[in-house]
């Protein structure tokens, strides 16, 4: 039996125009105006609404080991959250610890995915340290499991840290095996140093967390990790940018035609750091890295958005109960496990604050949560668009439909949600993940463990895409 999904007007990065779409078993088989339905076929009315592509979140942490807890939400529950939002395919991160193997913890990550996720996944490799094992081990990550590329943290100094001469390393080992790099940057030492004296001096509480980690420091380690990508001839995306001081080196190195690329997260458009200052230790639950910024650095975001300064928008879906895992750092700001969810928020709330505002349109909204993330990493055509050939990965749209925020209605496990009470406009009414419905007027209808790792082709230059 096949799938018909009949006068829905179907919403690309490129186009919008009303035809039905045909899928035979995984993939998409036809599109075109009045397809012809055979006997048995199930016939779906896509008709006033929106066929979108389901989205790619390209930075979400499931059951991460990480500041004394491990994240709450695992691929099964982050995989269903994320189906419920319009999202149909994630990027999970694989991160030894300092002289760990890039190989065997490779293989504790699939073991953590496999039969788990509810929708198709891809990694990043995070790379903690630089030794002559690692060196030997990049292009076999990159040759014998797909994974194109690798992650770097300038943050997190002692713990999963690099310095210049190891950031300079990585950046040459992974450019020569046709991958390249994800940074975290912020500069670790004055993060570090600053944290340290603030809670010398006695002072603990939330606000620290983001005094500790000032905009320039972020804007300074962006701009040294391109330069250095400059010089070593390699790719460089910055992942979680929040302020004005990081966007306008990405934005500068993007006019010199530099391959740069900036991504952003939904809270980083959305939410400000007055959450810091809210009383009974609640200032936690929006402790993250980078914190939240100022009002006016969500401005910078929305134009860069709009621009192409910045060319994708993720979650940093990395969630941790508030009543006993972000109490950990009650009495110490440097404690509190650092973020929180936003898999299933992230659709309808770019949609509301982005699309129906006009911020941006819909084209640019798909480009930035489906086809953007699918072109870079390496998963386009196959993910990330409508087209015939493509993994059946939809979502039907209705951009007229209302609702509200809240955790007690969300599926993440997290007993809390930033975003509580926010109202939303526009909400998927189905989604189908390769082919299979996986969620229907709001019940999730999937399979858990029917999601599969994809592998990617290493990259070259021209072959990935440079935008703006």
């Amino acid at each position: 039996m096949s799938l018909v999904i009949r006068d829905a007007e179907i919403v690309t990065a490129s186009y919008r125009y009303v035809a039905d779409v045909r899928v035979e078993g995984e993939t998409i088989a036809a599109i075109g105006a009045e397809l012809p339905a055979e006997s048995g076929d199930e016939i779906v009315d896509g008709s006033d609404q929106w066929l979108i592509p389901g989205g790619i979140d390209p930075h979400v942490h499931m059951a991460l080991p990480f500041m004394g807890t491990v994240s709450i939400d695992d691929f099964e529950s982050g995989s269903i959250a994320a189906i419920m939002g319009g999202t149909t395919g994630m990027i999970d991160f694989v991160i030894p610890s300092k002289g760990e193997s890039l190989l065997a913890t490779l293989e504790t990550w699939h073991a953590k995915a496999e039969g788990n996720a509810a929708h198709d996944y891809t990694f990043h490799m995070a790379v903690t340290d630089w030794d002559e094992r690692i060196e030997r081990e990049i292009p076999v990550v990159v040759r014998e499991h797909g994974i194109t590329s690798f992650k770097i943290f300038m943050a997190y100094k002692g713990v999963l840290g690099v310095d210049d001469e190891q950031i300079f390393h990585i950046l040459e080992a992974t450019r020569d095996a046709g991958a390249f790099v994800n940074v975290h940057a912020v500069n670790g030492d004055v993060q570090l140093l600053l944290a340290d004296r603030f809670a010398e001096s006695g002072k603990t509480g939330t606000r620290y967390h983001a005094l500790a980690q000032p905009p320039r420091a972020e804007g300074e380690a962006t701009g040294r990790v391109i330069d250095l990508g400059a010089v070593a001839g390699q790719q460089v995306y910055i992942v979680h940018v929040t302020c004005d001081d990081a966007v306008e080196r990405i934005a500068a190195a993007r006019a010199r035609g530099e391959p740069v690329w900036g991504e952003t997260c939904t809270q980083y458009l959305l939410l400000d750091d007055s959450l810091y200052d809210l009383p009974d230790f609640e200032g936690a639950k929006y402790v993250l890295s980078p914190p939240l910024r100022k009002k006016a650095d969500q401005e910078t975001l929305w134009t860069a958005l709009a621009t192409d300064a910045i060319s994708v928008v993720g979650t940093d879906h990395c969630a941790f109960d508030f009543a006993t895992q972000k109490a950990i750092g009650r009495d110490d700001f440097r404690r509190i496990p650092n973020g929180f969810m936003g898999l299933q928020e992230r659709l309808p709330l770019l949609h509301t604050h982005g699309v129906a505002t006009g911020r941006i349109d819909a084209n640019r909204w798909v480009e930035l949560c489906a086809t953007n993330p699918a072109k870079i990493f390496g998963l386009y055509p196959r993910k990330g668009t409508i087209a015939v050939g493509s993994d059946a990965d939809l979502v039907l749209w209705d951009p007229a439909a209302t609702g509200r925020i809240s955790a007690r209605t969300h599926y993440s496990r997290c007993d809390y949600n930033v975003y509580e009470g926010f109202e939303t406009v526009g909400a998927p009414t189905r989604v189908w993940v390769r082919g299979e419905l996986a969620a229907a007027d709001g019940e999730f209808t999937g399979t858990v463990g029917r999601g599969r790792f994809v592998k990617r082709a290493g990259a070259t230059r021209a072959a990935v895409p440079t935008f703006g």
